[in-house]
């Protein structure tokens, strides 16, 4: 009799402890990344624990180009990337829902991170010498964009020479196959140091053209909300640490960022805003740029590509 009368209680017991059971696994996030400095506070974030600290386990993987983190992207291998306002511009174009979930460097002209440069043995000293002259660019991609931007507010027109690759455009730069070249950092800043000159940068004008952001696709961030926004928690905090104490996070910096053994003392690191909406205004200004260029047919509505993950 006392048996039967035990056997509910210890159920009872059995299930009062399951349903108290803390959840343990946590939402996993596959994130792309290229090896650039915007990337540290997604690495640090990695490192220091903070994405398991707010429930998400994140899995970076590192891509070579663009192309290869884009094309992992539209194939639904990894979740959210690094990436440009741009090149989310073209692929919303194509049909990929893709949303721009937060600014990530380029709140500043100081965080811009293109130059045109001109090659070691060229006459150009200045922007309006750049007139007719040959500059490599990589079409249809930020490059182009930011030469265009840079170069309209002179009334400058150049010839585009493709090249895709950006080694390759750093070579031809500095044997003097091209007048001039787009380079991003820190191959700008290591071009400069093997001779070539900078003309000018987005760093030098008064308002900010170009940004980087994350972006999550669309049907992650419909099914997985509060993950993303665990995500920009954990990044903010990486934020802080990094601009807290950058000594700490320069070896790490330097080799994330590719740069160049030469220039590794000298080259500064950049001071990180803390996640936020993408602001319209940048937003249009790639727009614009994309009509004009023929890249999209009718215009993408801002609010079909950035998503507030506070609202």
């Amino acid at each position: 009799m006392k048996l039967r009368m035990l056997v509910p209680i210890l159920i009872a017991l059995l299930l009062l402890g399951c349903a108290q059971k803390p959840e343990t696994t946590a939402k996993k996030i596959r994130f792309g990344i290229l090896p650039i400095e915007d990337s540290l506070p997604i690495v640090v974030a990695k490192k220091e624990g903070l994405f398991k600290k707010h429930g998400i386990d994140v899995e970076i993987s590192e891509f070579n180009s663009a192309l290869e983190r884009d094309s992992a992207l539209m194939a639904k291998q990894i979740d959210g990337v690094i990436t440009d306002p741009l090149a989310v511009i073209l692929l919303k174009s194509r049909g990929y829902d893709v949303r721009i979930v937060s600014l990530c460097l380029g709140k500043t002209p100081q965080e811009g991170v293109f130059a045109i440069l001109a090659s070691p043995n060229s006459s150009i000293k200045s922007v309006k010498d750049l007139n007719g002259k040959r500059i490599a660019i990589s079409s249809n991609t930020i490059i182009e964009y930011v030469t265009d931007e840079l170069l309209s507010r002179y009334n400058i027109s150049y010839e585009k020479v493709e090249v895709k690759s950006i080694p390759m455009r750093l070579r031809m730069l500095l044997d003097n196959e091209v007048d001039a070249a787009t380079l991003p950092e820190p191959l700008a800043s290591y071009a400069v140091s093997k001779g070539a000159r900078l003309i000018i940068s987005d760093a030098m004008v008064n308002e900010s053209l170009t940004q980087t952001v994350i972006a999550f696709r669309g049907d992650f961030i419909e099914k997985n909300r509060d993950a993303v926004k665990r995500f920009l928690e954990a990044y903010a905090e990486a934020v802080k640490l990094i601009n807290s104490n950058p000594k700490k996070y320069r070896d790490l910096f330097v080799k994330i960022a590719r740069v160049p053994k030469s220039i590794a003392d000298s080259y500064p690191m950049p001071k990180y805003p803390m996640p936020e909406k993408f602001p319209k205004k940048f937003y249009e200004r790639y727009l614009e740029w994309a009509l004009k260029k023929g890249l999209i047919k009718k215009p993408i509505p801002y609010g079909s590509v950035i998503y507030d993950i506070g609202e």
